[in-house]
C-alpha cells in the first residue's frame, strides 16, 4: 500500500463554525470571493518533484516534434500542513507552476469532464498501482518481472494519460514500464468503475434563506474522511444577531459528522442579514479528487490525487434572513456548457431583484432562476451578484475544462532512424516559474541548468521536478 504521508485517520478534528452577521442594512461583507469550480475550499501547492520517474516523449500538436519529458508522480501540499500527498498530472500538454494556486474541485468541473468515462479509470489506476501497491504486489498481480519503482511510476502516469489526454501517443524506452502500462490500461479497462470520491470536506448546498423566525433549509456536511465528530460553534457580531445553530429536532448543535445536517435558528424578531458559516478543521483526503490550478490568469496544469492524508480543510455556506425577499446566489463551473451558471434564489414572500453582471433579474417568492454565463476556455471569470438588502456575493476563477490534446491533432514528424530525440531548449513560461516535470513541463535542460544554479547559489529546491516541452508539468 501506498506509505501514507500523514496519519490517514478517517477523523476531522476540528471544525469550527463561524459567521459575520451584520443585521440592518444585511450587508453581505465581500470577504474573500467564492471559486465556483468546485463545492470544498480545500487549496494546495505543489511543492516536490518526482523521487521516482522516467523519461518519455510525445508528439506536440502544433509543430509534431518530440518533447521529452518525465514521468511519475510529485507532491503537493494542502493547505497550511506539512503532508505532503502525491499527484498526477490529467493534462498532458499544460503547464504547471511552482507558483501555482490550486484547489480542489468535481470532476465535472475539471479537464476529465472532456473524456466521458475516463474518470472511473483513472481512478483505478490510482488505487490499483504505484504508489498505492507495493512493487511485489504489481509484479505478482501484472507478471512483468524486474519492475522496477521507476517503471511502475512511468507506467503509472502513462496509462493515465492514455485516459485524461487520449489524442497524445506517449513513447517509452523502458520494456518493463511498457509491459507494466499495458497491462495497466487493460485492467482499467475491464474493471475501471469506480464512483467519484466525496469532496475532502464540503457544505451543501453552499448559499440558503429563509424568513426571520424560521429555522432555515438544512446544509449537509460532507468529508471523504467519513464517520468521526466534528465541533462546530457560531461566532455572531452585531447586537441583535441570536442566530444559532442546530439539529434536525432544534437543539443546538455541539458535534457533527460526515452525512449530518445543520440548520440555522432565526428568531422573529431577528433583523433582515446575511451570514457567512466558515468549516475550518482536518478531515481525510481521498484518492481520485482533482486539483485545478492557476497563476494570475493562466492555467496550471490539472492534477489528480493518488494518496491519502490528515490534511487542514475548510468549506464555507451562506445563509440570509429576514421578511420581504430574501435573496441566494450560489454558482458552478459546467465544463459541458462552458459556462459558469449561477443559481438565484429567492426564500422570501416578495419578489427579489437581483442584478447580475451587470444585468437585472427578478426571482419570485419561492422560486430559483439559473443564469448562464458563457465563459472562454482557460479565461478568467469575476462576477458579482447584488441582492435586496445589501445582498452582494462575488465568484471568481479560471475555466479550465478541456486539456489542450482534446483540441489539437499531432502532427507527424519524421524521427531520424529511431533515435531518441534530444529535449528542446525550453522557452519563456507565460504563466512564471515552471516546473520540470510530468507533461508540458519546462524541458529537460531547463531543470539541469536550474538544478545546476540552485547548487551554487547554496540550494537546490526545486531539484528534481522536471520539464515537458512547451510548458511545466508536474509527475
Amino acid at each position: 500500500m501506498f506509505h501514507k504521508q500523514g496519519r490517514a485517520v478517517s477523523r476531522i478534528v476540528a471544525v469550527m463554525l463561524a459567521s459575520g452577521l451584520t443585521v440592518g442594512s444585511g450587508l453581505l461583507a465581500a470577504g474573500a470571493a467564492a471559486a465556483a469550480d468546485g463545492t470544498s475550499g480545500v487549496t494546495a501547492k505543489i511543492v516536490k518533484g518526482a523521487d521516482d520517474k522516467e523519461y518519455v516523449t510525445y508528439p506536440d500538436p502544433k509543430t509534431g516534434h518530440q518533447q521529452r519529458t518525465e514521468a511519475g508522480p510529485f507532491f503537493i501540499r494542502i493547505g497550511d500542513s506539512e503532508v505532503r500527498l502525491p499527484v498526477y498530472c490529467i493534462d498532458l500538454l499544460n503547464g504547471a507552476s511552482w507558483e501555482a494556486d490550486y484547489h480542489e474541485t468535481d470532476w465535472d468541473s475539471s479537464s476529465l469532464k472532456d473524456n466521458p468515462g475516463a474518470g472511473p479509470k483513472v481512478l483505478w489506476i490510482l488505487k490499483n498501482s504505484y504508489p498505492a501497491v507495493g512493487i511485489d504486489k504489481l509484479i505478482a498481480d501484472s507478471g512483468v518481472k524486474n519492475l522496477s519503482k521507476a517503471d511502475a511510476a512511468a507506467a503509472t502516469q502513462v496509462a493515465i494519460w492514455s485516459f485524461s489526454d487520449p489524442g497524445i501517443p506517449v513513447t517509452q524506452d523502458d520494456d518493463e514500464a511498457k509491459a507494466f502500462t499495458t497491462w495497466l490500461i487493460a485492467q482499467a479497462n475491464a474493471k475501471g468503475g469506480g464512483s467519484e470520491p466525496k469532496p475532502t470536506l464540503s457544505l451543501d448546498p453552499a448559499s440558503v434563506g429563509g424568513k426571520s423566525g424560521t429555522t432555515l433549509a438544512p446544509i449537509t456536511v460532507t468529508a471523504g474522511g467519513g464517520t468521526a465528530s466534528v465541533k462546530v460553534s457560531l461566532g455572531k457580531s452585531g447586537t441583535d444577531a441570536h442566530v444559532s445553530l442546530v439539529d434536525d429536532k432544534g437543539a443546538e448543535l455541539k458535534t457533527v459528522k460526515s452525512g449530518d445536517k445543520i440548520y440555522a435558528k432565526v428568531p422573529a424578531d431577528t433583523p433582515a442579514g446575511h451570514a457567512t458559516i466558515t468549516a475550518e478543521g482536518s478531515a481525510t483526503s481521498s484518492v481520485g479528487r482533482a486539483f485545478v490550478g492557476r497563476i494570475g490568469d493562466k492555467p496550471s496544469q490539472t492534477l489528480i490525487l493518488a494518496g491519502e492524508g490528515t490534511v487542514p480543510v475548510s468549506a464555507k455556506a451562506d445563509i440570509s434572513w429576514g421578511l420581504g425577499a430574501v435573496p441566494t446566489a450560489d454558482a458552478v463551473v459546467d465544463c459541458a456548457k462552458g459556462a459558469l451558471v449561477v443559481t438565484l434564489g429567492n426564500k422570501g414572500d416578495k419578489d427579489a431583484a437581483f442584478k447580475v453582471a451587470g444585468k437585472d433579474y427578478t426571482v419570485k417568492p419561492g422560486g430559483t432562476q439559473a443564469v448562464t454565463l458563457p465563459v472562454k476556455e482557460d479565461e478568467k471569470y469575476d462576477v458579482t451578484v447584488t441582492g435586496p438588502e445589501g445582498f452582494s456575493k462575488q465568484f471568481t476563477g479560471l475555466l479550465n475544462c478541456k486539456t489542450d490534446s482534446s483540441t489539437q491533432t499531432p502532427t507527424p514528424t519524421p524521427s531520424a532512424s529511431g533515435s531518441t530525440p534530444a529535449a528542446p531548449a525550453p522557452s519563456a513560461s507565460p504563466t512564471g516559474p515552471e516546473l520540470a516535470s510530468t507533461g508540458g513541463g519546462m524541458g529537460t535542460g531547463l531543470t539541469a541548468a536550474a538544478a545546476a544554479a540552485l547548487v551554487l547559489a547554496g540550494g537546490a529546491a526545486v531539484y528534481g521536478l522536471r520539464r515537458r516541452g512547451r510548458h511545466s508539468r508536474a509527475s
